[in-house]
């Protein structure tokens, strides 16, 4: 197993597979690649580093011996050198590698902007991302941190951060798509629900929480101002059919889901309109007849049978008439008053006979009645309200409950008493005096009430504070019941103390086979979107039992809650992640306009305040789980449903490379990096320089994106300071060439290296430092800069320094300020190394033994790169094949045990035969389909000359696809293949490798790279695109004609080495392949071993080298597997 898929890793795992082993290469990242991948060149030869380390991208992803594992951590290890155990924790990608082709579609669609780490967050990616353009595997991964607190507090699970990020983005339509999943009343809920969300909203942290039902109110809004489109019936694939007793939000939810199943479902309500209480129970004013009627008529066009003034009297009736099932979904629409005498006096009203009155046009008239309401909660609130609009003189509204404990909201309340309602809390109430009518309300203050173990009201009240509140009409609102009459006790269906349905809270199933029961008939009176969460479940419930399967749901294991600390959460606005704005109020109708009309209160928020309001979402779960990229994904690769596992398995050696860290230069405050845009580290400037980078190599500053003409480089920082006291190895040389390269890229700028000495000690590093001065007129200045200052208004960077050449101090403006970083070890690897054992040194790299530098302290497990100390790539290649020489050494008995290889059928001969080509045209989803007319372009290919096949595929590339060429050149006698689709930089190996499964030579197969030369260069102009496409095609169609077959010659491999030196390093190969059972000539022309080492006596750190030397000649002489030739030379 190899841990870490940079250089070093990939390095390691191609050589080990390429010896005949099987190999686990496990990489914490979406993607192989590591530090390398983000460099723009490499010193001191200035190649390209993308294109070094391309070819070995693609060798390690289509290795049939390596297995990478990405996404994963090692959790632990066991066992002994030869025969370990490893402990894998891969976490979910959220995408399936089989499928995903790489397309790029589910980023396009993806709301959510992130930083993007590869590019040292100069520019943004979205949290469906690919790593890098280059990155193996292709495949996209989705960033998600857990379970927006929003969603968790949610009883419906409602993906509030989905539609609010789509909200920020303008894309409304999806938004109410991510609405309506979860919850069909989007116009409702926006409206009267209670909002647990905005309760669990980190953003709460920051200032106020996030106006969630505002935003959802305005997505409604949006959509019922366009004109509507009735849904599409859903037809009837069920032949169960499902009776719900109540129109209400529960019973309507139910009866969508089922529907949605394809299950006749008819809806049964007593009132003559359907919505429950939200029609008959809410006041206008908070929620407008026009937006129930609109949402509850989008679930009836779904081909639900409603039958309005329909009571059912007879349960056991309904299983007669044909129906499988029946969910008791009723509303609590009885109200309760207190038993106190005058409770049945004239002008006592009950909240829910009152309110329902008013919305079907039947109000009493309170006209300069004076109004008491008993009750403080929100049905209380909504009573005195409305009695206000009906021109009651005097509206007062007392409870039992402190001010402080009202069950109302406090804004509710708020809103009461700013339109004039009068608020008595901490009151019983004794009885209502009048003499055939209404005349007051004995009253007497409580300073302390609770119920006991029954459920019982136990009160203490104030001696003598006995008064009476004079009025004309009361409205008892405190509290509601379900109406079950219609289920006698011989209906097998049980009924709660209570007085509601006993149900099996996980299923909804009720005592009888059958029934269900769900919302207020089961709990009492709840909110809107409880109700809803209980029609999703009761739903679900009943499906299971349609079809015979068990009731009791199988419970998924759930994401962790994103709970975010306060620091957390303002460091993310701080950051520039979210908008630092208040929260944006909602706009009130005036509250002179308010009495005497039923107008709605909150008139909603425009688009602009829509969109201020969703930027202030902290985007807790980093994925909103909207799914628009599962809509978006063509080929079905999106699967949100996967989990984290563990895997253990069974290796014989381990090689650790996991690289490093850079430095976090936030530390070092006097440079100002993090609070001065235009001072960046040594990897943010390799993304300005690569012109794969955010600003495509041009070199700008971030704050302000103006060219960078004059750069200063700061050496050494995170290196050679009280807290490293250790040379990074790399920072002077990678300064000169990032010098160098931002003189290339424009040949006026002014490069300084600020540093102490110059640490060019490896091949070629002397000469390149030599060049930078002489060729590009690099300054370097030896000295140390001991701060960075910001010039206000400019953003330009003031260093003052000592300049040795003048012998004085020097102030100097940069442009931009480079700081050269050092190499530290990660703490996620620090942590790495505990759980495996191995030791660290004093800095947190690996330790390892003086002469043994390869070898970790725990036998088997073997390091390369970074981790063993600061080194540039070369050293970091070597250490990595030196790694794996030793692990093969360990491992040489098994070698070729676990390794694959590919069998192929015997390749066709089409010498002399005429061409048949087939030529297959890739939409690549949208990337190529979206911007030029594919079926034209295969239209054209038919007609070409040698076409006999051609056919259009949504991804060419896709298993599936692959699968049909191979298939269609069997069918179709092909002895030619084009394929018409992206580069062939990273797709011609896999359809070579399809023709060879086909019996085809791989070299009868050409590419037309239409995407990069088509789509890409002329996405403006389709007509453009397409016909270059065609001629494109028919270039490579002519060229195919006449591919002719290439024969790989086989050439006979002695299975020995010839090592040429006899020195430590020369000695030591020769024993590692010598004991991997190879033969070895070890030619040395000195007439003993040892090299150069034979000189060395002392090191500084008191290691003995003579020792060394005397064990391995020993070690030389005593394996039979090494023929020594000396006093010898190679000719």
């Amino acid at each position: 197993m190899v841990v870490g898929g940079g250089i070093a890793g990939m390095q390691a795992s191609l050589d080990l597979a390429e010896q005949g082993f099987r190999v686990y290469l496990v990489e914490q990242k979406s993607a192989i690649g590591g530090h390398m991948a983000q460099l723009d060149k490499t010193f001191p030869t200035n190649d390209c580093a993308m294109c070094t380390i391309s070819p070995r991208l693609v060798d390690v992803g289509r290795h049939l011996n390596i297995e990478l594992m990405t996404m994963s951590e090692v959790v632990g290890l066991s066992g002994s050198p030869g025969d370990f155990s490893v402990r894998v924790r891969r976490k979910p990608r959220y995408v399936d590698a089989t499928k995903c082709v790489g397309c790029g579609d589910c980023a396009t669609a993806c709301p959510i902007v992130r930083p993007a780490e590869f590019e040292e967050k100069l520019s943004t990616r979205r949290a469906a991302f690919r790593l890098y353009p280059q990155a193996t595997p292709v495949t996209f991964a989705i960033e998600k941190l857990g379970k927006a607190p929003c969603r968790d507090a949610c009883p419906t699970g409602q993906r509030a951060q989905g539609y609010v990020a789509l909200v920020r983005e303008g894309r409304y339509a999806e938004a109410l798509r991510v609405i309506t999943e979860d919850n069909p009343f989007p116009g409702i809920c926006g409206r009267i629900c209670n909002h647990r969300c905005e309760i669990a909203c980190n953003r709460g942290l920051v200032d106020e929480p996030l106006n969630i039902h505002g935003i959802k109110r305005f997505v409604a809004d949006w959509a019922y101002s366009q004109p509507r489109v009735p849904p599409a019936r859903i037809p009837h694939s069920q032949a169960e059919r499902v009776a719900v007793i109540g129109g209400g939000p529960c019973g309507l939810t139910a009866a969508r889901d089922l529907a949605m199943q394809g299950f006749p479902v008819t809806v049964f309500e007593a009132l003559p309109v359907a919505g429950g209480m939200l029609r008959v129970g809410v006041p206008e004013y908070r929620l407008p007849a026009a937006i129930v009627d609109r949402e509850v008529q989008d679930i009836i066009d779904l081909g639900i049978d409603l039958r309005l003034n329909t009571r059912v009297d007879d349960l056991d009736g309904l299983f007669e008439q044909g129906y499988s099932a029946v969910l008791i979904s009723v509303g609590a629409h009885e109200g309760k008053k207190l038993r106190i005498p005058g409770a049945d006096l004239p002008g006592v009203l009950v909240n829910t006979s009152f309110l329902r009155d008013v919305r079907l046009d039947a109000a009493a008239n309170l006209t300069g009645h004076r109004v008491f309401v008993i009750g403080g909660g929100n049905v209380a609130i909504d009573c005195a309200r409305t009695a206000v609009r009906l021109g009651a003189a005097h509206v007062t509204m007392a409870c039992l409950e402190s001010r402080e404990t009202m069950p109302a909201h406090a804004y509710e309340v708020a809103e009461a008493e700013a339109e004039g309602v009068e608020v008595i809390p901490s009151r019983t109430f004794l009885r209502i005096l009048g003499n055939g009518q209404v005349a007051g309300v004995e009253c007497q203050r409580v300073t302390r009430f609770q119920f006991d173990g029954e459920g019982q009201l136990v009160l203490e009240t104030e001696p003598g504070s006995e008064h009476v509140v004079e009025c004309d009409t009361v409205i008892f609102s405190i509290g509601q019941r379900a109406g079950l009459a219609f289920i006698p006790p011989d209906t097998g269906v049980g009924v709660t103390r209570q007085g509601t349905i006993a149900v099996n809270p996980n299923t909804f199933a009720a005592t009888r086979p059958g029934v269900f029961a769900a919302g207020d008939a089961t709990t009492g009176t709840a909110f809107v979107v409880e109700a809803v969460a209980a029609g999703h479940r009761a739903a679900k419930s009943i499906h299971r039992f349609l079809r015979g399967d068990e009731l009791e749901p199988r419970f998924a294991p759930d994401l962790p809650v994103v709970r975010l600390e306060s620091d957390d959460a303002r460091g993310r606005v701080a950051r520039g992640e979210a908008s630092a704005a208040a929260r944006t109020a909602m706009p009130q109708v005036p509250l002179e306009r308010r009495r005497g009309t039923f107008m709605e209160v909150e008139a909603g928020y425009g688009e602009a305040e829509a969109k201020r309001e969703a930027e202030r979402c902290l985007q807790c779960g980093i994925c909103s789980e909207c799914l628009s990229c599962v809509a978006a994904c063509q080929a079905n690769a999106i699967d949100h449903d996967q989990v984290e596992r563990e895997e253990e398995i069974r290796v014989g050696a381990v090689v650790l490379a996991p690289g490093y860290e850079v430095f976090d230069a936030e530390r070092a405050q006097e440079f100002g990096f993090g609070r001065n845009r235009n001072v960046v580290n040594a990897l943010q400037f390799e993304r300005l320089l690569s012109a794969s980078g955010p600003t495509q190599g041009r070199v700008v500053r971030p704050g302000d994106q103006q060219p960078a003409k004059k750069i200063a480089f700061l050496q050494c920082v995170g290196s050679r300071d009280q807290a490293h006291d250790y040379c990074s190895a790399v920072c002077c040389m990678y300064a000169s060439k990032q010098a160098i390269m931002a003189k290339e890229h424009d040949a006026e700028t002014q490069a300084t290296i600020f540093l102490m000495d110059m640490r060019a000690f490896s091949k070629g590093y002397e000469e390149y430092y030599q060049r930078a001065q002489s060729r590009y007129g690099v300054r370097f200045v030896r000295t140390r800069i001991s701060a960075v200052r910001e010039e206000p208004g400019t953003q330009n960077l003031k260093m003052q320094y000592w300049d040795p050449e003048q012998a004085r101090a020097v102030e100097e403006t940069f442009d931009l300020v480079v700081l050269s970083v050092g190499m530290e070890t990660s703490s996620e690897v620090r942590a790495l190394a505990g759980r495996l054992g191995v030791e660290l040194d004093q800095f947190g790299f690996c330790h390892t033994e003086y002469f043994s530098p390869l070898e970790s302290s725990r036998p088997g497990v073997f390091v390369a790169g970074p981790f063993s100390g600061p080194k540039d790539i070369p050293e970091t290649v070597v250490q990595a094949s030196g790694a794996a020489a030793l692990a093969g050494q360990l491992l040489a008995p098994a070698r070729g045990v676990l390794a694959r290889t590919r069998e192929y059928p015997p390749e066709r001969e089409v010498g002399g035969q005429a061409p048949r080509i087939g030529v297959f045209v890739c939409h690549c989803g949208s990337n190529i389909a979206g911007y030029l007319d594919v079926e034209a372009v295969t239209r054209c290919a038919e007609g070409l000359p040698g076409v006999v096949h051609a056919e259009r595929n949504l991804y060419t590339c896709s298993q599936d696809s692959v699968a049909a060429i191979i298939k269609r050149i069997g069918e179709h006698d092909l002895n030619r293949v084009v394929v018409a689709s992206c580069t062939p930089r990273t797709h011609e190996p896999l359809f070579q490798d399809a023709l060879r499964q086909a019996g085809l030579n791989p070299f009868l197969f050409e590419m037309a790279n239409i995407r990069n030369q088509c789509s890409w260069v002329h996405s403006s102009d389709r007509e453009m695109a397409t016909a270059k496409a065609q001629r494109v095609v028919r270039m490579s169609v002519a060229r195919a004609g006449v591919l002719e077959p290439l024969v790989r010659t086989g050439v006979a491999v002695e299975h020995g080495a010839l090592v040429v030196g006899g020195g430590p390093a020369g000695m030591s190969a020769a024993l590692v392949l010598a004991e991997q059972g190879f033969a070895v000539h070890l030619v040395e022309r000195e007439n003993a071993l040892g090299g150069n080492l034979r000189n060395l006596r002392f090191l500084a750190d008191g290691s003995a080298p003579q020792e060394l030397l005397r064990d391995l000649v020993e070690q030389v002489e005593a394996q039979p597997g090494i023929v020594r030739h000396m006093r010898a030379e190679v000719v």
